[in-house]
């Protein structure tokens, strides 16, 4: 088994969050991707999100982390998600998302439809939503059955 080191983006426009989808899969996600060696987590986020939009973003406040476990045909997958706030003068839910990566494609959720699209890790939902409605502190939860107790 390999952990996964992430960081993902909490983008927010008129209560409307930013949302990834990899065409195929049965669920969504919040934008970024992996931390490369030796790289920051800040510059690892900006980097991603140039290299999925083409954007200039400020990856500001750090909210936390959601670490996530699952099972697929592969075997097991552990990961870890750093969560940032993040800001472009580039993005606005009004103005359409290109993906540079013909695999992703991007749109704008509201957090009543966090269910519906299956928004992945699953605890970021009620996280995202509390956020939207002013909750702040940082973030720390798990899938793990061992997390439970």
């Amino acid at each position: 088994m390999v952990i996964e080191l992430l960081v993902r983006a909490v983008i927010e426009d008129h209560g409307r969050f930013l949302i990834a989808h990899t065409k195929g899969a049965s669920n969504t996600y919040l934008p970024g991707g992996h931390v490369e060696a030796g790289e920051g987590l800040k510059r690892a986020l900006a980097r991603e999100l140039d290299e999925e939009l083409g954007i200039g973003a400020e990856v500001g406040t750090y909210l936390g982390a959601v670490e996530h476990s699952w099972s697929d045909g592969g075997g097991l997958n552990h990961e870890i998600n750093h969560l940032f706030e993040v800001t472009s003068q580039e993005l606005s839910r009004d103005r359409d998302l290109d993906s540079l990566e013909d695999h992703i494609e991007f749109f704008w959720l509201m957090p009543t439809e966090f269910d519906e699209h299956n928004l992945q890790p699953k605890p970021l939902r009620k996280l995202l939503m509390n956020w939207g409605d002013g909750a702040r502190g940082i973030w720390w939860t798990s899938t793990l059955e061992s997390a439970d107790g």
